[in-house]
């Protein structure tokens, strides 16, 4: 595996855990029940939480990022 696509895997991998730790966080905030669901079902508190105008942005940035870095490495090997 080239360089590039091993450092583009492992800051895709990264970003993915630190969205998935945002999402605990606001689901939990939210309710105790979206907080289970955001643990067990990430990508459904995900679709959820992007109909808060609030953090919509952020949530968007870091799926976006995830993508790009994935794409890369994909595209590398």
């Amino acid at each position: 595996m080239p360089p590039v696509a091993a450092v583009s895997l492992v800051f895709s991998l990264v970003l993915g855990v630190v969205l998935w730790i945002y999402l605990i966080r606001l689901s939990f905030a939210r309710s105790s029940g979206m907080g289970v669901v955001a643990l067990l079902l990430p990508p459904l508190a995900f679709i959820q939480l992007l109909t808060d105008p609030e953090h919509r942005e952020q949530l968007l940035v870091l799926f976006v990022s995830i993508l790009l870095f994935s794409s890369i490495a994909a595209l590398e090997r």
